[in-house]
């Protein structure tokens, strides 16, 4: 299994598939870090989140925050591999979103 983003309501949309993570390597990197920060959103990736742009700061806050704490607890390879993962959801998020539609969704997980 994996955890990815898709457009959720698309209607015009070509196909956006951004891979996220694998579930083990979220549940053996990202898990921990999510549960020590507390974090609400991200936590739902893994079961999956539709998300609007209502929910983009927020979910980009944590998404932060997450990216911080594996600079300070993780700064190898691997830790480097989930930040620009993360990086890259960041952008093809904002992107998303900067589209006309405004009843745009987004499925993460």
């Amino acid at each position: 299994m994996s955890i990815c983003l898709m457009v959720s309501n698309p209607i015009n949309e070509k196909c956006i598939y951004v891979p996220v993570s694998t579930e083990r390597v979220f549940e053996n990197y990202w898990l921990p870090a999510i549960e020590k920060l507390d974090l609400k959103w991200v936590r739902c990736f893994q079961c999956g989140i539709e998300i609007g742009k209502d929910e983009l700061e927020p979910v980009k806050m944590e998404l932060t925050e997450l990216k911080n704490w594996l600079v300070e607890h993780m700064n190898n390879e691997q830790g480097v591999y989930i930040r620009d993962r993360i990086d890259n959801l960041c952008m093809e998020m904002n992107q998303i979103f900067s589209k006309e539609r405004e009843d745009i969704k987004l499925y993460i997980g």
